[in-house]
C-alpha cells in the first residue's frame, strides 16, 4: 500500500542547462535558498490564507467559504505555468522530477484512497499538507492530528509488510493528458499546460472578484470581520489566490533540489521507517538515503514560516465558528480520526492534497485528476452529512 521508494526520482547530479550545475555537481546554492524561502513562505501562505484553522477548512465543503478552492485552483494554475516554463528551459531536470506523469498507482486504488483521504479532510478539518502548519498556529488540538496520521503511517507500514504491494505500474501504463490529446512528444507538456495553468490562474481571480476574501472570511468575526489596516504585513487574512499562486511557483526550486514535486504525506512513511530501522516502509529512512531527508527538512521550514507569521502577525482573538474559537480546533478525538484517515487514504492512493491534488494535476496525470475530484467529492459528501442529518 505505502509508496515505494523507485518512484522517487534521484537528485539530480548531471549538467542541466540554464540550473546553475555543472558536471557531476548538483543545483547551485542559489536553488538552495529559493527552495528555503519556498517553504517558508509556503506555511506563511498557509496561516494567512486561514486554512490552518479546522473550521475554516472544512467549512469550504459546505461552501460557507471558498479559501481552500481558491488555493487550490491558484496553486494548480500556478504549478502548470512554472512547470511548463521549466520543462522547456531545464527539460531533463523537469522529466526526472515528475512521479505522477511518470508512474501508475492504478486509477481505482487512486479513487478509494482519495476518497477515503477526503472523508478524513472533513472530519478533522485538515489535510496532511496541514498538520504541521496548525502545531505552528497553535491550534489547541493540532497534536492529534500528528498523533492520528503517525498511527494511520505504521498501521499501513504493517499491512504492507504483512501483504506487500505489487507497486506501482510501469510508465507505459501512466495515462497523461498530453497523451491523450496526441502530444506526448517534445515540448507537448508545455504547449497543454501553460495554456491550462492560465485559465485556471484566471478562474481563481474571477472566483476572488465574485466572492471577496475579506468578506469570505467576516463570518467568523474577531479581526477578520473588523477594517483591515493600511500595511498588508497586518491583514488578519491574504487572499488565497497569493499563496496559492506562490505555492505554484515552489515547484520549480522543489523538483531542482529534490528531485520531486511537492507533497507531504510521506514523510510520516518517512518517520515510521526510520524509527522502525528501515524494518517498516523500508527504504523510506532517513538513514538509509539522502534523498529521503528532503521532504522532511522542507515541512520543518513550512512550520517555521507558519509559526513566524502566527507568533509576530496580527492575532485572531475572537475569530470563531459556531461560538467555538477556530484556535481550538475540533475535539481531540474527531481529529485523530480525520487525520488517521487522511493519512491511510493517501498513503493508499500513493499522494495526499499536494501530491496528487497540486503536484499530480499539475503533471497532468489522468489518475491524479480523477483523485482530486474524489479527494473533493469525499470530502464534500462527509461534511453535508456531518452538517445537514
Amino acid at each position: 500500500l505505502a509508496r515505494h521508494s523507485t518512484t522517487m526520482a534521484a537528485p539530480l547530479k548531471e549538467p542541466l542547462v540554464g540550473n546553475g550545475t555543472t558536471a557531476g555537481a548538483g543545483p547551485s546554492p542559489v536553488w538552495y535558498v529559493l527552495w528555503v524561502l519556498s517553504g517558508l513562505f509556503e506555511g506563511f501562505a498557509f496561516r494567512k490564507a486561514c486554512i490552518v484553522y479546522p473550521a475554516v477548512l472544512a467549512d469550504q465543503f459546505v461552501f460557507r467559504n471558498f479559501a481552500v478552492l481558491k488555493f487550490f485552483i491558484a496553486a494548480v494554475g500556478s504549478s502548470m505555468v512554472s512547470q511548463g516554463l521549466m520543462s522547456t528551459v531545464m527539460p531533463t531536470v523537469f522529466s526526472k522530477s515528475m512521479d505522477y506523469g511518470a508512474n501508475s498507482y492504478g486509477s481505482a486504488r487512486v479513487a478509494v484512497g482519495c476518497a477515503i483521504l477526503g472523508v478524513g479532510m472533513a472530519v478533522a478539518g485538515s489535510g496532511p499538507s496541514m498538520f504541521i502548519p496548525s502545531l505552528a498556529c497553535h491550534v489547541t488540538t493540532a497534536a492529534y492530528l500528528l498523533a492520528g496520521g503517525l498511527v494511520a503511517a505504521l498501521a499501513v507500514a504493517v499491512v504492507d509488510k504483512l501483504a506487500p504491494a505489487t507497486g506501482t505500474g510501469s510508465p507505459a501504463d501512466r495515462q497523461t493528458l498530453p497523451k491523450l490529446l496526441g502530444r506526448a512528444g517534445p515540448g507537448g507538456y508545455a504547449a497543454v499546460a501553460v495554456p491550462m495553468g492560465l485559465v485556471m490562474m484566471a478562474a481563481a481571480v474571477g472566483l476572488e472578484s465574485v466572492v471577496n476574501y475579506q468578506e469570505d472570511m467576516t463570518r467568523y468575526g474577531g479581526a477578520l470581520a473588523e477594517p483591515y489596516p493600511e500595511a498588508v504585513l497586518d491583514y488578519p487574512a491574504w487572499p488565497p489566490i497569493v499563496g496559492g499562486m506562490a505555492l505554484g511557483l515552489a515547484q520549480v526550486p522543489v523538483r531542482v533540489v529534490s528531485g520531486d514535486g511537492l507533497g507531504t504525506a510521506t514523510s510520516f512513511s518517512i518517520l515510521v521507517s526510520t524509527l522502525s530501522g528501515n524494518t517498516l516502509s523500508p527504504g523510506k529512512s532517513l538513514l538509509h538515503s539522502k534523498k529521503n531527508w528532503w521532504q522532511p527538512a522542507f515541512v520543518v521550514l513550512v512550520f517555521v514560516g507558519a509559526m513566524f507569521c502566527d507568533t509576530l502577525g496580527p492575532s485572531l482573538q475572537g475569530a470563531s465558528s459556531e461560538g467555538v474559537p477556530v484556535k481550538e480546533g475540533f475535539p481531540p478525538m474527531q481529529m485523530a480520526l480525520g487525520a488517521f484517515l487522511a493519512i491511510a487514504g493517501a498513503r493508499v492512493a500513493g499522494g495526499c492534497t499536494c501530491g496528487h491534488g497540486v503536484s499530480g494535476t499539475s503533471e497532468l496525470s489522468l489518475e491524479s485528476f480523477l483523485g482530486a475530484a474524489a479527494i473533493f467529492g469525499g470530502a464534500i459528501a462527509t461534511k453535508c452529512i456531518m452538517v445537514f442529518t
